[in-house]
Formats: structure tokens, sequence, C-alpha cells
């Protein structure tokens, strides 16, 4: 089913999904997940939707590598950050 929309759905790199694992979860103490609980529950979210085979492991070396299924999908943003911290 291709256009079934998926968390993965949403985010362009598979990095802001371990990020958004590291700060949301679990939903009753955010941010208490070891980094090797995150890569796990990381590679056990991209496996379910088929992004990656359920056998892998996944680590900081081959996150970036990972190519998820919207990343064209996605307008990028030229502006230059701005830092209000004058």
């Amino acid at each position: 089913m291709a256009d079934r929309k998926t968390v993965e759905s949403y985010r362009p790199y598979a990095t802001t999904l371990f990020g958004f694992t590291r700060r949301a979860m679990p939903f009753n103490a955010p941010g208490s997940l070891t980094p090797k609980e995150i890569y796990a529950v990381t590679a056990c979210i991209l496996a379910e939707d088929n992004i990656d085979e359920k056998s892998a492991t996944i680590s900081a070396s081959t996150l970036a590598a990972v190519k998820m299924p919207n990343r064209d999908g996605f307008i990028p943003d030229p502006r230059p950050d701005i830092h209000n911290y004058d």
C-alpha cells in the first residue's frame, strides 16, 4: 500500500526518527531510554514498515544510510539559521 501514512512518512531521515524516539519515549518517562534501547526501538519501527530488514542492526554508523520512503517528498528550506541570543 504505497500511499499509507505511517510515522516514517513524516520524517525525511531515519536520524530524525531516532531523535524523536530519544526525546519522546517512553510515553510515561520521556528521555529515559538508553542509547541501545533507542536504537532497538528505531530498528523495530523501521522493520515493521519494511524500511529496513528485521535482522538489520541499527547503530550510529548505519542509521544515516537508511533510506526513508518519503525522503524526496520534503521541500528544502534554504534560509539561513537565525540566532536571537545576542
